[in-house]
């Protein structure tokens, strides 16, 4: 019988075609799966979001391999980010096994909001001791208010619609210059983070870099605007963030949440109603609901 001894070279070309297999044609991710009672951070509560530059410049990775699992390996990422804590192998495991527990058929991929909400609950769940945490969705298309969140060291968990023309721009130089890349052949959860003033995707296959094929976090060159408005990156991200009390958090966002629900309403019933009475009042509502919203920052503004 004989043998075939594999060589480096062998072994680099197998490792290779199954990533490049998986980049054309493998979807990890099936949407965000947004909703309107989402928690929402505009540009005026990151002001208040402490930096996180006074922990260290680590910045976590992970390999999700070829899995497709990519939406919950980039919020393990986020929230080691957050709190600089490496999770566990039986961690991981534990929280991709609950994911199926949570309506998740097996060898599919995940919604990104399906993930972020499944590791929040596991880490208040387990780690409450290191502080809990919440999340809030922003929105890409605010350069100014995605730069504020980087320069202080939060990852953003996104997602992207790929092919080979994508993956071929940022592994040339390890510099995503494009902005559109034609139809997608997967979709994929991966990060945004921030150094130096520059935008960086963090990807989910720490390591490959050594194999001098890939590189598992390249920069961007544009605003994360024209990503979204070419279509290849979606128009929302989610944070995570440290809060003092979970509860009354959750409370003042829902709060928050219904008031930014029914305001567009209000308006729009003042806009096509006859009634001057029924105009008035609804004016009057609108700017009940706006005191109380700058109440609700303000007090949001306490638990952060």
């Amino acid at each position: 019988m004989k043998w075939y001894s594999w060589s480096k070279e062998d072994f680099r070309e197998l490792l290779y075609t199954k990533y490049k297999t998986m980049e054309e044609n493998y979807n990890g991710c099936i949407g965000l799966w947004e909703s309107n009672t989402d928690y929402l951070l505009t540009g005026e509560e990151a002001e208040w979001l402490p930096e996180l530059s006074i922990q260290d410049q680590v910045i976590y990775e992970y390999n999700q391999w070829i899995t497709p699992h990519c939406t919950l390996y980039s919020a393990f990422g986020a929230v080691s980010d957050l709190f600089n804590y490496e999770w566990t192998q039986k961690e991981i495991d534990e929280i991709v096994e609950e994911s199926y527990n949570r309506g998740r058929i097996r060898g599919n991929g995940r919604y990104v909001k399906a993930a972020v909400n499944l590791v929040a609950d596991y880490w208040n769940e387990h780690h409450s001791d290191l502080g809990k945490i919440a999340y809030y969705r922003i929105n890409l298309r605010d350069t100014e208010l995605v730069d504020k969140i980087l320069t202080k060291n939060y990852t953003l968990c996104s997602w992207y619609r790929g092919n080979q023309t994508y993956n071929n721009d940022y592994k040339a130089d390890w510099i995503l210059n494009g902005t559109s890349f034609g139809t997608s052949t997967y979709w994929h959860a991966v990060s945004w983070i921030g150094r130096e003033g520059k935008r960086f995707i963090k990807d989910n296959y720490k390591g490959r870099k050594s194999w001098k094929l890939f590189t598992n976090i390249y920069e961007v060159e544009h605003e994360p605007a024209d990503l979204v408005n070419s279509g290849t990156y979606y128009t929302d991200a989610y944070l995570f963030t440290k809060v003092n009390n979970l509860e009354e958090v959750k409370r003042l966002n829902r709060i928050k949440s219904n008031i930014l629900a029914a305001m567009p309403i209000n308006s729009e019933l003042r806009h096509d109603t006859n009634s001057k009475e029924y105009q008035t009042k609804l004016h009057d509502t609108n700017n009940m609901f706006r005191e109380r919203l700058d109440y609700v920052n303000k007090e949001l503004k306490k638990y952060n």
